[in-house]
């Protein structure tokens, strides 16, 4: 009798859990597809198709200026895992794209961005019908308002350090027509600090002819910290010109970079944004932080510029054209300005 009541005991017990197993693997939400898509100029969606059972309180967020990462208890990745059930129609914001299952029943999705999000924009919503249901996020670009000022700007008396990226021994990239990027970034320069100069800022350049700032082939380091070191103690803002370059000559666009930490840097960058975007006419490819070393080991309010790509045969020919050459430097000019209006 005892022999046959344990036999039924177990039976039930393993009916009983494998109900509750079915049950468990019925509930939870298992994603199908992924898609990311740009609203507008500052708003994005990122839309996770699922099957099964969530709520809001499953999902934990985290972010972080420029990610934003997601825990999703009683789930599981399915197909966004994998590139197949993933479209993301917002490269130039969105950059990197991680959905993986970091333990049991858990998935993490982490996006990582080109700039900065309104982290209090970041809204979540769960749509459900009969055969699958919708995880969508909203967020928006955190994007710093600036006004715009109507009265003459005054630079007197400002102290404006210039840096032509590379010189001397470092050409920096080279185009496929030969054109070099250090030969722009000081053509550039040198007519940013002839119109700073008329308005009655002080300019301080790190170079004015090709050399190395530094000597002749002087670690990377050494030649960097020669840069910084010409900023004399009372210098207002720095700024770095550079050229930018890829294996893929269809990369183009300008950008703006900063060391994250900054408030006074990143308002300048957003400027010489807003301000090559506006004169230069090329792809915006936002502003973003780095930890370039100019930029990082600088105790003055500092930015850096990539006006566009040497690498991209229709830029090349745009970088050594003097007319658009003039047009930049009215650009970091005028972001200059702006600056120092407010």
């Amino acid at each position: 009798m005892l022999k046959k009541f344990l036999v039924c005991f177990t039976l039930a017990a393993f009916f009983c859990c494998a109900i509750f197993s079915a049950a468990e693997a019925k509930s939870k939400a298992e994603f199908k597809n992924l898609t990311i898509q740009k609203l507008d100029d500052e708003n994005f969606r990122i839309s996770a198709e699922f099957k099964g059972n969530l709520t809001e309180n499953d999902i934990k967020i985290r972010t972080g200026g420029q990610f934003l990462l997601l825990d999703i208890d009683n789930s599981s990745p399915g197909r966004i895992s994998k590139v197949s059930g993933m479209k993301n129609l917002a490269k130039d914001f969105v950059e990197k794209v991680f959905v993986g299952e970091v333990k049991k029943n858990q998935t993490r999705m982490s996006f990582s961005f080109s700039e900065g999000i309104d982290e209090d924009s970041v809204k979540i919503s769960i749509t459900s019908e009969k055969k699958s249901s919708l995880l969508v996020i909203d967020l928006k670009k955190f994007v710093e308002k600036i006004s715009e000022q109507t009265q003459t700007f005054d630079v007197s008396d400002k102290v404006v350090v210039i840096d032509p990226g590379h010189g001397g021994g470092d050409s920096g990239a080279v185009g496929h027509y030969g054109v070099k990027e250090k030969d722009v970034t000081l053509y550039v320069a040198l007519r940013v600090e002839k119109l700073l100069k008329e308005a009655g800022a002080k300019v301080v350049m790190t170079r004015t002819t090709d050399r190395d700032v530094s000597w002749l082939r002087s670690p990377n380091r050494t030649e960097l910290q020669a840069r910084v070191d010409k900023c004399p103690p009372e210098t207002d803002i720095f700024i770095s010109i550079h050229c930018n370059a890829f294996s893929n000559p269809s990369s183009h666009g300008m950008e703006t970079y900063y060391y994250s930490g900054s408030p006074q840097s990143r308002r300048l960058a957003v400027l010489l944004n807003e301000e090559l975007a506006k004169y230069g006419g090329r792809l915006n490819r936002g502003v973003r932080t780095a930890n370039y070393y100019v930029l990082k080991h600088n105790p003055h309010p500092s930015s850096l510029v990539e006006l566009a790509f040497v690498t991209n045969y229709e830029e090349e020919n745009l970088l050594a054209d003097d007319d658009y050459q003039d047009a930049l430097a009215k650009a970091i000019v005028s972001a200059v300005n702006r600056y120092f209006s407010q």
